[in-house]
């Protein structure tokens, strides 16, 4: 069995919590401990299918490896180990980074130990005996690390064969001109582009798959309006009852959660802005497979 292994890192604590939750939302929902969006081309809109739209993200994205039968794959930022565990399954090796210790643990019963696991950050990972990869795998963990550390250290982290695949979304042109805050995220599409050519990177593939991931933020949005409508419900009943508990909810709410928390949290149950529309309009959902410059 193979060990986690704790790296000294400068990581983001509320990220790192963020992404402890969404983990246990994740089991919860789908029994799976995926940390991703969906591809939902033919499928319908549903709870239900959370799963296959996963499932079926994960395999597009295989298919933009390179056709070895065993490589060595640095997943970084790979949750709770479920894309590792698919490409350990192919005979591939696999080391992952996670920045939390539940990530770890999860990441590690999911893969069976078959995974080195670094709970750290990228910025701070160093690859024991000076170890190359095969490839680079960013899904979903790009838009979290600054592009200036992120592509020249992956580069450097590949053998000469070697390439990265970054699957993830990016800010589009519009969301510059846009004095809201909109769905989505990541680093700026034209700033990524800017930085391919800065670092010399060569790709060899890009595709664009916005359109096809983006009603995971309708679903998402769904799903917080009916924990909003849980919560109206519940908080109407113990206020009609004059139910002391929902003073003393309504005491900590205000108290532990600071005003743009809480704005920001109920504006995410109560609301119905985010949509997929508004999603393509502002994102590019992008993969993009890259060769570093030959040396």
């Amino acid at each position: 069995m193979k060990n986690v292994k704790q790296i000294h890192t400068n990581q983001n604590v509320s990220q790192s919590i963020g992404l402890d939750i969404a983990l246990i939302l994740s089991k919860l929902i789908t029994g799976k401990s995926n940390l991703h969006y969906g591809i939902w081309d033919d499928l319908e809109v549903t709870m239900g299918n959370l799963c296959l739209a996963q499932e079926a993200y994960t395999k597009n994205l295989f298919n933009y490896l390179p056709k070895k039968k065993s490589m060595k794959i640095l997943d970084i930022g790979g949750g709770g180990g479920e894309t590792a565990k698919k490409l350990l399954d192919k005979g591939h090796e696999v080391d992952i980074i996670v920045p939390s210790e539940e990530l770890a643990k999860e990441a590690k019963e999911t893969t069976k130990g078959n995974a080195d696991i670094y709970q750290t950050i990228f910025e701070d990972y160093i690859p024991k005996n000076k170890k190359l990869y095969d490839v680079c795998l960013f899904s979903e963990s790009f838009q979290y690390i600054p592009m200036d550390i992120s592509l020249p250290k992956a580069s450097a982290l590949l053998n000469k064969t070697g390439i990265i695949l970054i699957s993830d979304c990016f800010r589009s042109e519009a969301f510059k001109k846009s004095k809201t805050r909109q769905p989505g995220g990541g680093h700026s599409i034209t700033e990524m582009e800017e930085k391919l050519v800065k670092f010399s990177l060569k790709i060899i593939n890009r595709k664009d798959i916005t359109q096809s991931v983006a009603p995971s933020i309708d679903l998402e949005q769904k799903t917080f309006n009916a924990f909003g409508e849980i919560i109206i419900r519940l908080s109407k009943s113990l206020k009609e009852k004059k139910n002391i508990l929902f003073y003393l909810l309504k005491m900590s709410y205000k108290l532990f959660l600071k005003e743009r928390r809480r704005k920001d949290l109920e504006s995410r149950l109560f609301n119905k802005g985010r949509t997929s529309q508004l999603f393509m309009t502002y994102n590019k959902y992008i993969i993009f497979k890259l060769e570093p410059p030959q040396i």
